[in-house]
């Protein structure tokens, strides 16, 4: 399973946000996608499933389709549009991928459930929270739900867009574990604005500055020349460490 980038170049509102980008992200492994505010780490994943059209060159994944019908590659954007005190409960809302598939009246039941069931016991959300409303869940735990609303579609390649937004630290190593892990058998691309929660899982790094790019391996993508061209004063070196001051 891989992604290919040939030459892409992406406009959104009139400017160009990738140019000339090419790479190659070739599973299973993990992949950080990291840059500034307006980068384009956002545009980049959207163009990859399909939803923005590249001014030039083009962007395709080469992955089995499931057997089961279901999607090649899945993608979970920072937040989702559904209000957070909608009357969905947890459960619910990770079956709606499935029910999307499914003609109408849309009723899942024997191998469809359990999907359902492993995508949440794989993500460690607690049975007894299934059957709570999504406004009852700590950042934490939500994201934990988000994650496992794409699970279910046992797609082998998995775009995850500020996996670790709005939870607490401790959260954040938690999930940065289980990102991990799914890792060793997908091909997992992430955005992030905290590359270590991530390094130790972490194959290349595509860094993304305002329509150039550097692409490479941890080591030459995490040192003081590279990323203060593309953080300017945010980047600091501390004795020999490489920091980044990217607050989001």
């Amino acid at each position: 399973m891989k992604i290919v980038l040939d030459s892409l170049t992406v406009k959104r509102g009139g400017k160009v946000v990738l140019s000339n980008l090419s790479a190659v992200m070739e599973g299973p492994g993990l992949y950080q996608v990291m840059g500034p505010n307006g980068s384009g780490k956002t545009t980049l994943l959207l163009t990859i499933l399909g939803s923005i059209r590249p001014v030039s060159g083009k962007a395709y994944i080469e992955a089995p389709v499931p057997k089961s019908g279901g999607r090649a590659i899945a993608y979970m954007p920072q937040s989702y549009s559904i209000p957070r005190d909608a009357p969905i409960t947890v459960y619910e809302f990770v079956e709606g991928p499935l029910k999307l598939e499914r003609p109408w009246p849309r009723v899942l039941k024997g191998v469809s459930g359990r999907l359902v069931e492993e995508a949440l016991e794989l993500v460690r959300v607690q049975r007894s929270l299934w059957r709570e409303k999504l406004s009852n869940l700590s950042s934490g735990i939500l994201q934990r739900v988000f994650l496992a609303r794409i699970l279910v579609t046992s797609a082998q390649i998995l775009l995850l867009d500020e996996p670790f937004s709005n939870i607490d630290p401790e959260g954040k190593v938690e999930m940065a574990e289980l990102v991990g892990r799914l890792s060793r058998e997908k091909l997992v691309i992430v955005t992030s604005h905290d590359p270590i929660l991530l390094l130790e899982y972490t194959k290349k790094i595509l860094l993304l500055g305002h329509g150039y790019y550097a692409y490479g391996g941890v080591g030459e993508i995490l040192r003081y020349e590279v990323l203060s061209k593309f953080y300017k004063k945010c980047a600091m070196e501390l004795e020999k460490h490489v920091h980044v001051a990217d607050w989001h």
